[in-house]
């Protein structure tokens, strides 16, 4: 069995403590509630190798489904050059994300 929070507490808070707190939490990874509660709870979350690199992998992969989008374009289009062009490109992609996640893994990160 789960062991969920069922208790709520509101808070009221400046724009700028909110602003500050949530500034705080995307450093750390974790969602302002997350770090509002972890920290008045006497632990202050460390920055998470996720918050720097999730920004990343989120657009790593916008640009594959494009270049997807684009390989299933190029096929139905029956022009060679172009097939080869965007499958060769869609390659490259594919090639650099999983260099890219290798990389992450091995210095003990976590793929969002």
């Amino acid at each position: 069995m789960v062991d969920r929070r069922t208790v709520t507490k509101l808070i009221r808070l400046h724009a700028e403590e909110l602003r500050q707190i949530t500034e705080s939490a995307r450093r750390s990874g974790v969602t302002p509630a997350r770090f509002i509660r972890e920290t008045a709870l006497g632990t202050r979350p460390k920055a998470r190798s996720q918050a720097a690199t999730g920004p990343l992998f989120h657009e790593l992969a916008r640009i594959g489904r494009r270049l997807d989008q684009l390989a299933r374009f190029a096929w139905a289009s029956q022009d060679p050059a172009l097939t080869a062009q965007t499958s060769a490109a869609l390659e490259l992609h594919q090639a650099l994300v999983r260099h890219i996640v290798q990389g992450h893994r091995q210095r003990g990160g976590s793929t969002p």
